[in-house]
């Protein structure tokens, strides 16, 4: 059943507002923000119990509005208004009538301002509200759903504007639908690392024609930069709290072109709970022991209470947590009881549950006992990827083939997860420059195959093509149709920026939590990146993120002229040679893995190699594991472990650091 408290009666009352005047400060393309805005499956979720309660209807529901929340074109035709999704669904109001029946027979309610637009629907028992507005340069979209004997929906939807020119202008007419950011912040620092004092932001130029950089900070002007390379230092707050920090791009007109934002200090965490403590105690003279366990807890989640239990009698519930248990930022919530007549064949069980209704519990025997004093309750997770003597990944795999040391102290290894247990965060950047014509429509098939085996239910993907310049063809969906036409949207044609290509894909991630995997499409050539061949190789090692190249040489050139070697300058070739030595560092650093294909193996199409190449790929994620440990570093302290094989014939590929994993 759907918690209490769900039900916001404010939807029902009657819509305020104008409804003769255009919302002409919300025209434009815009895409979603993924870090600012809610997840509707997640939200859906939480009104139940446990998410396995979410009705089928309802998950359904979500996972459409989902993918169709990805963009939306806003634009006035006359007294029409037009609403255009991610799906290309295109939907359209009357302006200047506030209550009327569409065709279908649907009643519609629609109210707006300049900068306001509010839209409700009514469809056999159902209500639909969706109102937008404006707030600075992004465009806020709340939803909410209703149905008779239904407690409601509601989320919040966050938009960055698409294009270049004014901050909502149309995109390019030469890449319809493919969304571009002109400049992005490449985050400073070590991941999850707090920052604080002098410190050194760089940025990514997508747009050619951005002159001047505008820094903010907390909504504060910091500087303006009036030449490459757009990077400075910013003073941030002492000791480090959250804060944001903005860049704006401008043309040498001083036209606004766009923005990115990055939130700092935002750590997070998942939901985890440990006995960290028992201590022998008398009381009255009988023996007891006094119980010390840890709870960290995600941003968004409230703590409801604690249970503590000898044995399978419940000992002490505690509801009361001070402030500690307020929404709003990652913590860890300490809590301790005594327990008392116990006895040595006995057990310690600790339970703690959230509003959101979901639970976890630690158990202990007294017997053997560890009996120790420190609170050590983050939980660190970590992707790693583990070969044989021959290279070949392994899929079996336990706790004990792993030994873990942190500050030259072993850590017990939690659990390790498989990658059928923990969802696929996959990126592919795709090298859309000319060159890549004459094999795209056979390549575009074989992509396609690749990504409908390596995606299961519940992982997601983005796409990125670069030529001249990146774009984001796909935001991050498990929609396999809307991956599809985004590849249908990519055509081949300029030049090659195979630097901005990859430091644009990795920013993608972010906080996104989940296994994590880039696979990069490309000849090698970098004839027009902005970006410094170091800055994308620094950022991909600090990320760690497993990047897989597939490095077509001159193949395409080759295809081109019908199988005749076309020479190649020498001078060209020096910088294919130097471009792979790059790749092939990225690829080793990172744990991922770059294949060179040669144009013409005998007896192999070159389709059916780079084929090969990806059965390679999606072995290598169906093998990818999670495993987790306990670290006694305080939040917000970068955690290095040392991590080695114990069982013989393994060797550890990669071991990325990810984001919390609920």
């Amino acid at each position: 059943m759907p918690s209490a408290g769900a039900q916001d009666a404010t939807a029902r009352e009657p819509i305020a507002g104008e409804a003769n005047v255009p919302p002409t400060d919300l025209i434009g393309p815009w895409l979603r923000d993924l870090e600012l805005s809610e997840a509707p499956n997640r939200r859906a979720e939480s009104l139940w119990r446990t998410p396995e309660e979410t009705p089928a209807f309802i998950r359904e529901l979500v996972e459409s509005l989902n993918d169709r929340l990805d963009s939306v074109l806003i634009e006035v035709d006359g007294k029409t208004l037009l609403l255009l999704n991610a799906r290309a669904e295109l939907s359209s109001f009357r302006l200047g009538r506030e209550q009327y029946r569409d065709g279908p027979g649907n009643e519609l309610r629609l109210a707006t301002t300049r900068d306001t637009l509010r839209i409700e629907t009514r469809i056999s028992g159902w209500l639909w509200v969706e109102t937008f507005c404006r707030r600075e340069n992004q465009l806020v979209r709340v939803t909410e759903i209703r149905h008779t004997g239904f407690s409601g929906l509601k989320f919040r939807t966050v938009y960055d504007p698409v294009g270049s020119g004014h901050p909502w202008a149309a995109p390019a007419v030469d890449r319809p639908f493919a969304f571009s950011q002109p400049i992005r912040i490449v985050p400073p620092g070590r991941r999850r690392a707090l920052l604080s004092g002098r410190v050194e932001f760089q940025t990514l130029i997508a747009d050619p024609t951005v002159s001047s950089v505008e820094f903010i900070v907390n909504g504060n002007r910091s500087k303006i930069l009036r030449r490459p390379p757009f990077r400075t230092r910013v003073e941030l707050a002492k000791p480090p709290r959250e804060q944001t920090v903005e860049v704006r791009a401008y043309n040498e007109d001083g036209e606004y072109l766009g923005g990115d934002r990055l939130g700092l200090n935002r750590i997070d965490v998942p939901f985890a709970i440990r006995i960290a403590g028992i201590h022998s105690k008398h009381a009255n003279g009988n023996p007891a022991v006094r119980v010390e366990a840890g709870i960290s807890l995600p941003r968004s989640a409230a703590l409801e209470r604690v249970e503590f239990y000898r044995s399978d009698r419940l000992v002490l519930t505690v509801g009361d947590f001070g402030a500690a248990a307020n929404i709003g930022s990652a913590r860890t919530i300490q809590v301790d009881a005594l327990i008392r007549d116990v006895q040595t064949n006995d057990f310690v069980r600790v339970s703690a549950k959230l509003a959101d209704g979901r639970e976890l519990e630690d158990a202990q025997l007294l017997m053997g006992a560890d009996y120790r004093s420190e609170i050590d309750v983050q939980l660190v997770q970590l992707q790693v990827l583990v070969s044989d003597n021959e290279g070949k990944p392994v899929g079996t795999l336990d706790p004990e083939d792993f030994a873990i040391v942190e500050n030259g102290r072993p850590r017990r290894v939690e659990n390790i997860h498989t990658a059928h247990d923990v969802p696929l965060v996959l990126g592919l950047a795709i090298d859309s420059s000319d060159s890549m014509s004459p094999i795209w429509r056979k390549l575009k098939h074989v992509v396609l195959r690749f990504l409908d085996r390596s995606l299961a239910s519940g992982d997601r993907a983005f796409l990125v093509d670069f030529d001249k310049t990146v774009r984001l063809l796909q935001p991050l969906t498990g929609n396999k149709p809307l991956l599809s036409r985004g590849l249908d949207r990519l055509t081949p044609l300029g030049g090659t920026a195979l630097n901005d290509g990859i430091l644009f894909s990795l920013l993608q991630y972010r906080s996104e939590p989940g296994r994590r995997a880039l696979v990069v499409i490309t000849d090698g050539a970098d004839l027009h990146s902005r970006s410094r061949p170091k800055q994308s190789v620094d950022f991909a090692e600090r990320l760690g993120i497993p990047i897989y190249f597939l490095e077509l040489d001159n193949l395409i050139t080759n295809v081109a002229v019908g199988g005749g070697i076309t020479p190649s300058s020498g001078l060209a070739r020096l910088k294919q040679q130097e471009a792979r030595k790059r790749l092939d560092r990225i690829s080793r650093k990172t744990g991922g893995r770059l294949f060179h294909i040669l144009p013409f193996a005998e007896g192999t199409a070159p389709t059916d190699r780079i084929e090969q190449v990806f059965n390679q790929i999606e072995k290598d994620l169906r093998h990818q594991h999670v495993l987790t440990y306990y670290s006694d570093q305080p939040l917000g302290v970068p955690v290095e472990p040392e991590i080695r094989m114990t069982r013989r014939g393994l060797s550890l590929r990669s071991a990325v650091p990810l984001e919390a994993i609920e």
